[in-house]
């Protein structure tokens, strides 16, 4: 008797020009890489907690401050329908939202700090480049420069980001604790591609090896999913340096509530200077009342009303 035949695929047959290493339709005929889709999820989980922190804040869901994340939300969803399909305008999607995300950065490390005429140049730039070359992109199929500007990118928002922690940040342990984070989510992202090739490159190797191994240690071999991990996390891990190096000391949110990788570091260096304004703030205020109340025992109306100008002028 025939064995029966395996399930057609639910999304019909590729027609996607790149198809990575993990083999298609072996866990559910429903997706045709499952393990790659599933780890996709990893930019949309990063991108929506760091919506989230700042939603604490009052703060709109759609300020410029959100704008990266929402870039990597994006990178997230049409990396899960592109894995799950394996469609030609699916795949072209997933490369666009890669270059947008990219430039949501860009636009926020050049505009900062810079005159309104400035960042409006430098936005549209940034918006008009982009966008030319996804255009190009879709109508030429082609692949290898699609890739090399995404690495140009990405090398210009680790040198503009560290050039940015060196100007501003003028304590010189905070600054190397942050240049440390900077350094680990370019090491990240630096294995993540050394790993993207290895399965780009070596495909069959590893395939024999899964085969060998099987399930479910062999997932571990799936190094695409890797690259969607290790670039996620390297990717929040810039996009919360930028916004803790781009925002006011001042405000209520800064430093507060990131997650790792840049968690440890950023509390680290935001409780001591919090805790040190706490603690002036009380000393101040305990001066005040003190004056206020020693003065009030002297002299009910003349003394107490100075104490009361001096306890405004001292907090």
């Amino acid at each position: 008797m025939d064995a029966p035949s395996a399930p057609l695929p639910f999304w019909g047959a590729q027609t996607s020009a790149v198809n990575f290493c993990e083999e298609d339709y072996i866990v559910t005929h429903f997706i045709a890489e499952f393990f790659n889709t599933l780890s996709s999820l990893a930019y949309i989980g990063y991108g929506y907690l760091g919506i989230q922190r700042v939603k604490r804040q009052d703060i709109s869901h759609f300020a410029a401050v959100n704008l990266p994340y929402w870039g990597l939300i994006g990178v997230g969803i049409f990396s899960t329908i592109y894995h799950s399909t394996l469609k030609y305008h699916t795949q072209m999607a997933d490369e666009m939202s890669m270059h947008l995300a990219t430039g949501c950065v860009l636009i926020q490390l050049y505009t900062f700090q810079q005159p309104p005429e400035i960042q409006r140049r430098n936005a549209t730039i940034i918006v008009v480049g982009l966008t030319s070359f996804v255009i190009y992109h879709c109508a030429t199929d082609e692949f290898a420069l699609h890739l090399a500007l995404f690495l140009a990118l990405c090398i210009t928002v680790a040198w503009k980001t560290r050039k940015i922690n060196h100007e501003k940040v003028t304590d010189e342990s905070h600054r190397k604790k942050i240049s440390s984070l900077t350094t680990l989510a370019t090491s990240l992202a630096l294995f993540a591609y050394f790993l993207w090739n290895i399965d780009y490159h070596f495909c069959s190797t590893l395939t024999r090896w899964k085969h060998q191994i099987g399930m479910p240690w062999a997932m571990v071999l799936e190094l695409h999913s890797w690259w969607h991990i290790l670039t996620a996390v390297s990717s929040y891990a810039f996009m919360a340096i930028i916004e803790f190096l781009t925002t006011p000391e001042g405000d209520a949110s800064h430093g507060v509530g990131f997650l790792w990788p840049a968690k440890a570091v950023f509390e680290e260096i935001v409780p001591n200077r919090l805790m040190n304004g706490q603690a002036s703030e009380k000393g101040k205020k305990s001066m005040a009342n003190g004056f206020a109340n020693g003065s009030a025992k002297q002299s009910p109306n003349g003394s107490a009303n100075g104490s009361v100008r001096k306890e405004k002028h001292i907090a």
